[in-house]
């Protein structure tokens, strides 16, 4: 063989080891998708800005208090943690179950009372990760002495 034709070889060996460097000499990418393991419902916030804890029922449910419930003026602000922490995708929605429009949940957990004849929902908190984690909440109207509870409707 000349030095020519070396040479030339030596030229499309290195062409294609470039190439086939470039395709599939990549360092592979390990990032891991981490999923949400638990939702926390913490409570909600009030006026003040400050944490009202839930409570646990018998059956270990999550359960919110309020003293009234006035249309359209009642509000209030969930508070929740997701678990883990560094969850890839922390995101979560909110719905009710309740579709006439008297009890509305937004996209950031506020959830408003139209009707002050509904004295109580179950808010159900889900992750948008695919991880099917799921948590819920139930909100009720604190009898009073004066006024006795009619009944539960959920």
């Amino acid at each position: 063989m000349n030095k020519k034709t070396i040479i030339m070889l030596t030229a499309i060996i290195c062409v294609v080891s470039v190439i086939l460097v470039s395709i599939f000499g990549q360092v592979p990418n390990f990032q891991t998708n981490v999923l949400v393991k638990t939702i926390e419902i913490e409570g909600y916030l009030d006026k003040n800005g400050n944490v009202i804890a839930c409570e646990k029922n018998n059956a270990g449910e999550d359960i919110i208090w309020l003293d009234k419930i006035e249309a359209g003026e009642t509000s209030i602000v969930l508070k929740w943690k997701i678990k883990p922490n560094n969850a890839s995708n922390p995101d979560v929605y909110f719905s009710t179950g309740i579709d006439d429009g008297s009890i509305v949940v937004s996209d950031q957990g506020i959830v408003t009372f139209y009707t002050s004849t509904r004295t109580n929902c179950v808010v159900t908190i889900k992750a948008k990760d695919g991880s099917l984690v799921f948590a819920r909440v139930i909100i009720m109207k604190r009898a009073s002495n004066d006024a006795p509870d009619d009944g539960v409707e959920l």
